[in-house]
């Protein structure tokens, strides 16, 4: 009989399939029924087991006793066939996991971090398949479609851009203008503004030449003109 370990498993399934590995059998019924008595003799000589850990290990326990039963006494009815098969394919899928773990502890304890696609199994050739019902109108309205689609990239419309004054030139403009004034308002700054963005140009560059100290400006009243006078 095969020496089980009385080591804490971390599960039933764990259990189950240690005791079917150690006997060298391929999971099936009759496997499970074979060890069934191991898997007792396991619990009874574990009675400290959570009561957590101890329900799944007795839900196991009863599969199993169904199983052996079955295997010992076939004419009993198949009230537990699905219970039956549900634990077989569950085992194995459990086997399939470790297995998988295994496999890729082994990769990291080879400190191979890099993995590349596995070739097809088969060549695939690209074969042209239309629906049975296509025409050669049909495909005359898709690539009309499709090409239409690609003018808009290949011929891109043309959108004509007005020149926005710099605010280097909105200075030299008004140092310009005050040079030969040393005196003007704000709004006879403006005349010359072709836009929104003028204006604001206009704007920040005499607060350009305050933070200098080139000018200065005043104002009298809140809606009044505001005067901007050359510092000598």
């Amino acid at each position: 009989m095969y020496n089980i370990n009385l080591d804490q498993f971390s599960g039933p399934l764990d259990l189950l399939l240690s005791l079917i590995e150690g006997q060298k059998l391929d999971i099936s019924q009759v496997a499970l029924a074979k060890v069934t008595d191991q898997y007792l003799s396991y619990l009874d000589n574990n009675p400290n087991l959570s009561a957590l850990e101890l329900a799944d290990f007795l839900l196991v326990a009863t599969k199993l006793l169904v199983i052996k039963s079955k295997i010992l006494l076939p004419q009993l009815a198949d009230d537990e066939e699905d219970s039956a098969e549900a634990l077989e394919a569950q085992l194995k899928m459990y086997q399939d996991y470790l297995a998988a773990s295994r496999h890729i502890l082994d990769l990291l304890e080879q400190k191979n971090f890099c993995f590349s696609r596995e070739k097809p199994a088969s060549n695939l050739q690209p074969v042209f398949s239309p629906p049975p019902k296509l025409t050669s109108a049909h495909l005359k309205d898709f690539f009309q479609e499709i090409l239409e689609r690609l003018d808009y990239l290949v011929n891109l419309p043309e959108k004509v851009l007005a020149k926005a004054v710099s605010l280097s030139e909105m200075v030299s403009s008004i140092r310009g203008a005050l040079g030969q004034l040393a005196k003007m308002n704000f709004k006879e700054m403006l005349k010359t503004a072709k836009n929104k963005n003028d204006v604001v140009v206009c704007f920040m560059a005499l607060l350009e030449l305050i933070k200098s100290g080139e000018i200065a400006v005043s104002q009298k009243g809140i809606f009044d003109e505001i005067e901007v006078e050359r510092i000598n």
